[in-house]
């Protein structure tokens, strides 16, 4: 069977030109101090090329795919605050321009959506049905939200099932994600989250009783996340930890498809 590698190529090739700056410290006409950033081109993509075709030895991989993000989050019309935090990053030098390179070069298959983070072009990619064996390659712990994924992550494979997918999917929306800019359930951390989910009976309506009992003790969490009541907040962050899969993609209108609980 054909191994397919998804690469999430925004981290790869961030952290591969990162390695190639350097930082220049002269002295201008007036005696200042001046700190320049610059970066070899080649060396970034060195790295680059290197770290790919690392990736596709060690998985005994066929084709890599890089998956970059596009520049339309649509996340941040569900939560405007989206990863508000990481606005000011700016990108290391060439990295740009060796996404102009590679998609010139036609070596890789590079691919991008424009309202999709790479993650979730990734989740698409990964869960659809085809005969092909798909090897996610990204340092994302919110890749576990994906059903019967191969995920290479920190140097071990992970393999996910449906059961330990949504699972994982359920702990985040009760515990949020603050490096993403969405908190979750207020109050509810690991362990908490963990109980909640342990409890007998449906999980979502057990998610909604705990964002109830909470928002009950901080009814400032609705107003701060600019829903009306405690279903919503839940909703809102369920949305926010989900990965999408390919049942969440309307392909004809290149759209996702916002989850909803299903009906009682």
């Amino acid at each position: 069977m054909t191994t397919q590698l998804l690469i999430d190529a925004d981290f790869v090739l961030f952290r591969d030109c990162s390695a190639a700056r350097r930082e220049h410290v002269w002295t201008n006409q007036a005696g200042h101090k001046v700190h320049t950033i610059s970066a070899s081109f080649d060396e970034a993509l060195e790295n680059f090329t290197q770290s790919v075709e690392g990736y596709v030895k060690k998985l005994f991989a066929d084709e890599a795919i890089l998956v970059f993000s596009g520049d339309a989050n649509f996340r941040k019309e569900v939560w405007p605050l989206y990863k508000a935090n990481r606005a000011a990053t700016m990108k290391p030098p060439c990295y740009w321009g060796i996404i102009d390179h590679l998609r010139a070069e036609g070596r890789y298959r590079v691919v991008s959506e424009p309202c999709l983070e790479g993650d979730d072009y990734i989740g698409i990619l990964a869960t659809r049905p085809s005969g092909v064996r798909r090897v996610i390659v990204s340092e994302d712990k919110d890749m576990q939200t994906l059903p019967d994924a191969n995920i290479w992550r920190q140097d071990k494979l992970v393999e996910t099932n449906e059961e330990s997918a949504d699972h994982f999917w359920r702990l985040q929306t009760l515990m949020g994600d603050t490096t993403d800019g969405y908190h979750g359930c207020p109050g509810i951390g690991p362990v908490s989250a963990e109980k909640v989910l342990a409890k007998p009976g449906d999980p979502w309506e057990n998610i909604l009783d705990a964002y109830r009992k909470a928002c009950a003790k901080k009814p400032e969490a609705l107003t701060a996340a600019g829903v009306e009541t405690p279903e919503d907040l839940a909703l809102l962050n369920a949305r926010l930890a989900r990965i999408l899969r390919h049942t969440d993609w309307d392909g004809q209108a290149r759209r996702p498809i916002l989850w909803t609980p299903p009906e009682a």
